[in-house]
């Protein structure tokens, strides 16, 4: 019979059935191979090499019966075994034929992983294929798909559970390490003089599967505590991708690059498919936490140069079907607004961490780069008259880039609280209490939805809540201050106005980021309340109804505030009484009854 002659189609219908062709598995290898062998017809090369993989992803799976599955079996044997097929699957990279080049990848890669889960080993042929290519370093599609098979394998081994998973990569890395590293090194602009020169529109493309690829070397990294010199490189060589930004390449690439960079810094690599905990193996390379420095280290020294000014961002996000908000409106990329603000938070805590581990006498001035990121949000998105209101509105989306964010600028307030004056930090937009606040606001003062966060794992937040109670203690007055600010416009949504506190209001008289005590601010509060509760034609102002002011006080915003998490502390008392919560929070709710008692102080 023919090849022309075989129905693939009707074979696909069998397969996702379950079942077998009324053919030999040696008729049906042999038929496959000849569409393979002679690319005559792309349509049905493509079939064929779509077939292969589907069977092999259907055995992993084990998706058949027991006969079927010994049918298909013993066709990938003889198309592997007897035919060679990987020989010619490797030839079929360089195809000029996108499709064609694409699919023997990935049949190439399905193979590869089902080999490494049988027997821990990688096709010699593949592994020498790919390292040859990434030697070559020439932009196309050999080496468009020989990143995306090398990706694929290892985000194979990542996503599976294999029982060896750490000696498989081990092995598969130092097969590729060179390879990678070279490629790195020509690929990515390595000049610091002037890379606007250097043209680099032939290889996006390529430079966006190498960034996939780099992603998987992390991801690979964090897991099973593996560091070759081709997994250090983003971290080592951090500014060939910052210099990325300044090259003219599509707008995509250097997004891909920004939150490539992103997840370096939170070490998120791989989070959203492979399977592991990152913290449990981090520890194992200690070269981590050099990387990281490393990686802080070139990106302030980046910024200090100029290069948020050379960040671009779209005058429009990018929606399914346009360019526009449904209600016509253009938003700003706010992705990478989120990305470069992240970055830069990141690398300043690790940065101010390291020089806190050393002892070091140097200090780094937190309040020069925050402003730097002011200046480049303000380019792009118009900034509230509070600046600390920029966090919930850029944030607002991301649950878990905004609990990074206010947790990041809560140990930035720490540092510089021990280094320098508390004054003046709403400016740079990290007061710790007018954030929770402003958090809690945009939040309706759902107390449920801090419930959610606590018991959650995809955040951070109960590091930044105990982080933020126990500071609490410590500066009850600094909650009092922030809330009478926020509540006399200084957190309103007002675009484009004066950062100054109006004279009449009680705010001005004890400033948010002012020291003052707890007298101070507790008598400002008192005042309000006598104000709220005196009538125009009432002669006794002194005669301040008890049951009046009490309300006045939980009606504030910081009697929301407080409300809020006595709420929390209830829900969560009960939720542990009946042994449903997930751990023990006996520290978090004595952090919140020490709230409930300075609660109870101002009622």
């Amino acid at each position: 019979m023919e090849v022309s002659e075989l129905d693939f189609h009707s074979v696909f219908g069998l397969l996702h059935a379950g079942s077998a062709p009324g053919l030999s598995s040696e008729d049906l290898a042999s038929r496959i191979s000849s569409c393979v062998q002679t690319v005559t017809n792309t349509d049905d090369t493509c079939l064929s090499l779509s077939l292969i993989e589907s069977v092999i992803s259907r055995l992993a799976a084990h998706s058949f019966t027991a006969d079927a599955a010994v049918y298909y079996q013993d066709v990938i044997r003889r198309l592997f075994t007897e035919r060679n097929l990987m020989a010619k699957l490797v030839s079929l990279l360089s195809c000029q034929d996108k499709l064609v080049s694409h699919f023997s990848a990935k049949c190439m890669s399905v193979y590869v992983i089902k080999e490494l889960g049988i027997a821990g080993l990688s096709s010699c042929m593949w592994t020498d294929a790919c390292a040859a290519v990434l030697e070559r370093s020439v932009s196309g599609c050999e080496l468009d798909s020989c990143l995306w098979s090398v990706t694929a394998v290892i985000k194979g081994v990542l996503k599976a559970d294999m029982g060896q998973n750490k000696r498989v990569l081990t092995r598969l890395l130092s097969a590729l390490d060179s390879s990678i590293t070279h490629l790195y090194r020509n690929l990515l602009p390595l000049s610091t003089k002037d890379p606007h020169s250097t043209d680099m529109k032939c290889v996006c493309k390529s430079m966006s599967e190498f960034i996939e690829l780099l992603e998987a070397l992390n991801a690979a990294r964090l897991r099973h505590g593996l560091s070759s010199s081709a997994q250090r490189l983003s971290f080592t060589l951090c500014s060939s991708l910052l210099h990325v930004i300044r090259t003219d390449v599509e707008y995509v690439v250097k997004k891909r690059v920004l939150l490539l960079l992103k997840k370096s810094v939170l070490r998120r690599a791989g989070d959203d498919w492979a399977l592991g905990d990152v913290r449990s193996a981090s520890g194992e390379d200690l070269s981590l936490t050099e990387d990281l420095l490393s990686m802080a280290d070139t990106v302030l020294q980046e910024v200090n140069a100029g290069w948020l000014k050379e960040v671009p961002v779209k005058a429009q996000a990018s929606f399914f079907g346009g360019n526009c908000d449904v209600d016509g409106t253009m938003k700003k990329d706010d992705v990478i607004l989120r990305a470069v603000s992240l970055i830069l938070l990141k690398s300043l805590e690790i940065k101010m961490k390291s020089l806190g581990q050393q002892g070091s006498a140097g200090e780094i001035e937190a309040q020069q780069y925050l402003t730097e990121l002011m200046l480049f949000l303000q380019r792009h998105v118009s900034l509230d008259s509070h600046r600390c209101c920029w966090v919930s509105a850029l944030f607002a989306e991301q649950d878990d880039d905004m609990m990074e964010a206010t947790n990041t600028l809560m140990a930035l307030y720490l540092y510089q609280k021990r280094s320098c004056s508390d004054s003046g930090v709403c400016v740079w937009g990290f007061n710790p209490h007018c954030l929770f606040i402003l958090l809690l606001r945009s939040l309706s003062f759902d107390h449920s939805v801090l419930l959610d966060f606590l018991i959650s794992s995809e955040t951070c937040f109960l590091e930044y809540f105990v982080r933020y109670l126990k500071l609490l203690w410590q500066d009850w007055t600094g909650l009092c201050r922030s809330s009478q600010h926020i509540e006399d416009g200084g957190g309103d949504a007002k675009r484009g106005s004066d950062l100054s506190i109006p004279a009449s209001s009680a705010a001005a008289a004890v400033p948010c980021g002012e020291s003052a005590t707890g007298n101070q601010v507790e008598t400002a509060l008192v005042s309000r309340l006598v104000d709220y509760g005196s009538s125009d034609e009432s002669e006794e102002a002194d005669a301040v109804d008890c049951g009046a002011s009490v309300m006045l006080v939980e009606e504030s915003l910081l009697g929301k505030v407080l409300a809020c998490l006595m709420d929390l502390r209830t829900a969560v008392s009960r939720l542990y009484n009946r042994g449903l919560f997930p751990y023990n929070p006996s520290s978090l709710l004595k952090l919140l009854n020490g709230v409930e008692s300075q609660r109870n102080r101002l009622r």
